[in-house]
């Protein structure tokens, strides 16, 4: 029996390996593609980096596709050479026998979680930084730039979403030298030009100080090159989009897409461990074998996939809460899947 386990597990994660970075380097090749323009000029080492920073992000979409072709390849196999029947003929347990890839299931499920909470976030940063470039500094919705005249500009918070920010502070300079601040409590785009609201101007040059309750301020970033520079989801961790999501709410602003983007963070990778589950209890049954068993992983993943992915979008409309749009599906299929994992014999 322990040698059974062995050689199931190595050939679950065999196939894993395979599938996971198959998918993953494949994707990364078209995202490489659509990039190509801006990356001529960095050479063949540049995307080749490129495309090396975009990968982690893709192996944590595919992992769940990857784990239960592998769950289901491997299962399927052992059953069409009927190896599971003489099993079952000494005496063994099913669950018992396929109990590791469980445990494989859970730990990449860990891997999953620590990939897109850290290393993916990171790495889809600087892969950005290759292809943007303007905006100095990013984080938590504060954003640093210049203005055309070399003002350094701060939006303290700024939502691409209502092209408007909330609290600006432009800092001048005349031969090198700080000559003036403009403090404002807010700005707005609108008729292509940003309008900032209750603003405090002081002149250091001339020691003086004007209060004005609307300015206009010709020459700063426009929005569409300013929402290119905005961290998305995938650039940012849990935590950095947990602070974000809080100093919007704070500042009277909420953005539906990224408090389900949040709670899709978290719910994403729990499908791996559920997917061998499921997989287990599938190819056990009579007549699975391991070409049919990976046919039926595909078509389970991608309906899966579309299924989730429809749920988010209902999310970002406001049909469903957060919560429901990014747990609901998840949560659903844990439960048919440890539901059909306990019907199996132990």
């Amino acid at each position: 029996m322990k040698l059974l386990k062995r050689l199931y597990l190595k050939e679950f994660l065999t196939a894993f390996t395979v599938v996971v970075l198959g998918l993953s380097v494949m994707l990364a090749c078209f995202d490489l593609i659509n990039a190509m323009e801006k990356l001529r000029a960095k050479g063949t080492g540049g995307l080749l980096l490129y495309a090396l920073f975009v990968l982690p992000q893709y192996v944590v979409y595919t992992m769940p596709m990857a784990v239960l072709f592998a769950a289901l390849f491997t299962v399927g196999h052992a059953g069409k050479n009927k190896e599971t029947v003489a099993v079952m003929a000494a005496g063994g347990r099913m669950r018992t026998l396929f109990m590791p890839l469980a445990i494989a299931g859970a730990l990449l499920t860990l891997a999953s979680f620590g990939l897109s909470q850290f290393t993916a976030p990171a790495a889809m940063r600087k892969a950005k930084a290759m292809t943007h470039s303007g905006v100095t500094f990013f984080q938590e919705g504060t954003i640093w730039t210049r203005a055309d005249d070399g003002s350094l500009v701060r939006f303290s918070l700024y939502s691409k979403e209502l092209r408007s920010a909330k609290k600006v502070d432009i800092f001048q300079f005349k031969n090198g030298t700080l000559s003036g601040r403009i403090e404002a409590d807010g700005a707005k785009y609108a008729s292509g030009r940003w309008i900032l609201k209750n603003v405090m101007f002081y002149d250091f040059l001339h020691s003086k100080t004007v209060k004005s309750a609307r300015m206009e301020m010709p020459g700063l970033i426009r929005p569409e090159f300013l929402n290119r520079q905005v961290l998305t989801a995938d650039e940012m961790g849990i935590t950095e989009l947990y602070r974000y999501s809080k100093r919007l709410k704070q500042a009277g602003i909420r953005s539906l897409k990224l408090d389900v983007d949040m709670n899709s963070r978290l719910a994403y990778p729990i499908v791996n461990f559920f997917m061998v589950l499921f997989a287990i209890a599938i190819s056990l049954r009579r007549g699975m074998g391991g070409l049919a068993a990976a046919s039926l992983g595909v078509a389970v993943s991608l309906l899966y996939w579309l299924v989730y992915t429809f749920s988010l979008s209902l999310g970002y409309s406001g049909l469903l809460s957060p919560f429901a749009a990014a747990w609901t599906i998840p949560l659903s299929f844990a439960v048919f899947s440890l539901a059909l994992f306990m019907r199996v014999s132990d």
